[in-house]
């Protein structure tokens, strides 16, 4: 007799959200309905409220779930194989920016996409971008003073300001892919980038 196949509750709401991340990422939170982020998953609408009662729950645990992670895994977690964290910033920089795909240089930064769209109605989306930003600044200043405690980081510097500077630069080329829709721009950001790192180093 064959076996009954049996849903997994936590591989079916991770579906859904990943696949309603990439919806709203491409069309904007309020370019889809939740008909859409159900069709887009290929889930009934009834599966889809089962897992997420309010599309505000769904972009809350886009931000939460998959934004928060993704900027850990792409900015922060590589630093930790690198001796000199700041070559290691540099790396994961123009890594992230060499290989972004050219159909998403258009869409630009996605928690800075709904931070845009949906702060100024919705006082915990803002509060939940604070907290994802807040912690990447500091995991970043964490690798700061590694690379200063062990000689590589002037230091003079101030590394508050440095990880803030750092973060805003990582997040805000992003946005300047999305604004030029030129992938020539990234070059040019890291250029800068780079120089103003070089120039921080013992």
């Amino acid at each position: 007799m064959a076996k009954t196949k049996t849903r997994d509750p936590q591989k079916t709401r991770a579906h859904i959200l990943n696949a309603a991340f990439m919806e709203i990422y491409r069309h904007g939170y309020n370019g889809v309905g939740v008909r859409d982020l159900a069709k887009k998953a290929d889930v009934t609408i009834g599966a889809f409220f089962h897992y997420f009662p309010t599309k505000s729950q769904v972009a809350y645990a886009i931000i939460d779930e998959i934004i928060h992670t993704g900027i850990m895994d792409r900015w922060i977690k590589p630093l930790a194989a690198y001796k000199n964290p700041l070559q290691g910033i540099l790396k994961c920089f123009k890594n992230t920016f060499d290989n972004w795909p050219d159909e998403l240089v258009s869409l630009g930064c996605p928690l800075n996409n709904l931070t845009q769209e949906l702060s100024s109605s919705d006082e915990s989306i803002k509060a939940r971008a604070k907290i994802v930003l807040s912690d990447w600044i500091a995991k970043t200043k964490e690798h700061l003073k590694r690379a200063q405690d062990n000689g590589y980081l002037d230091k003079k510097v101030n590394l508050q300001e440095l990880a803030e500077f750092i973060v805003t630069f990582q997040e805000g080329t992003f946005a300047m892919g999305k604004a030029m829709n030129d992938r020539k721009i990234f070059e040019s950001m890291y250029k800068q980038f780079k120089r103003h790192i070089d120039s921080v180093e013992a």
